[in-house]
């Protein structure tokens, strides 16, 4: 176990945390904080609630300014008619038929009820924008606990069938051979989950609603959380830095970014004044 300890540590650019690396990051963080969308608290409940892991003790919630209201349920149902737009276009046949529609689909999608109330000076285009950067997250976080119910079942089948070969199952039946070898699982996790879906797409939302989220109790932050490897690969490419911890054993390495968190979030420079310049720690966590 490592001395390292951080304060509050952004979660970046999901929401939502996988359980097996939330029990790997949670003793080295006081508080993690999560973007919060209508769903979220609900995610974490549902898949964090039969562990024993402090999740409700650890997790606060970054939330839109007050100045934005949304209709959270009326954004809900855009995303389910956007889901299901999107099942429309699966085969050529359905999408060689709304080719023909294009103008209808474009019509369709434009007319939606606003969503948005109350942004002072916002423009119609920056209120579609905002709107489709939340529709992009909820979809995301949506995408991110269907795929944590794939790992447990992979994990809960794997464990199964580990069991069944075990030798005190097989017995002393030494001509039974196995049907393979369980040294190797049916699954990868570290090949199958490590990259986050639409990972620009993600980034391209938090971009938009940046200064629409209420800083006023993290504008202090100087830690963030990430899981993608191609996410600590950009940001390596574009800020100098060091690689302060590297706790093997977790599968959790640390680095010190020669920029501050703000700035990896690509706040606008305008803004930055207002927030911490200290050097960003980015906690990278995998499986």
């Amino acid at each position: 176990m490592s001395d390292y300890t951080a304060a509050q540590s952004l979660l970046y650019p999901q929401t939502f945390l996988f359980p097996k690396l939330g029990a790997k990051i949670f003793p080295f963080v006081s508080q993690i904080v999560a973007l919060q969308l209508p769903t979220t608290f609900e995610v974490w409940e549902r898949f964090y609630q039969e562990s024993d892991l402090p999740w409700q003790e650890k997790i606060s919630f970054l939330t839109l300014k007050q100045d934005v209201s949304i209709d959270w349920e009326t954004l809900k149902k855009e995303a389910k008619n956007l889901q299901e737009w999107g099942l429309n276009f699966r085969t050529p046949e359905n999408l060689k038929y709304f080719s023909h529609f294009k103008e209808v689909l474009k019509e369709a999608l434009e007319e939606i009820s606003p969503v948005i109330k109350g942004i002072k000076k916002a423009s119609p285009q920056e209120e579609t924008k905002i709107k489709q950067a939340l529709i992009t997250l909820l979809l995301a976080e949506e995408l991110d606990a269907k795929l944590w119910e794939i790992f447990a079942s992979l994990e809960k089948v794997d464990k199964q069938y580990s069991q069944i070969f075990e030798e005190k199952i097989i017995g002393e039946d030494f001509t039974f051979e196995k049907v393979m070898d369980i040294k190797y699982p049916f699954f990868d996790p570290s090949l199958s989950f490590k990259n986050l879906s639409n990972l620009s797409s993600r980034i391209h939302a938090w971009k938009i609603l940046v200064n629409h989220l209420d800083w006023a109790s993290y504008r202090s932050l100087k830690s963030i959380i990430i899981t993608d490897p191609a996410l600590l690969g950009n940001w390596q490419e574009k800020y100098d830095f060091v690689k302060e911890k590297d706790l093997k054993e977790e599968k959790i390495e640390i680095y010190k970014f020669k920029t501050s968190l703000f700035q990896l979030l690509e706040i606008p420079s305008k803004s930055l004044q207002t927030y911490s310049q200290e050097e960003a720690d980015v906690i990278f966590v995998t499986f």
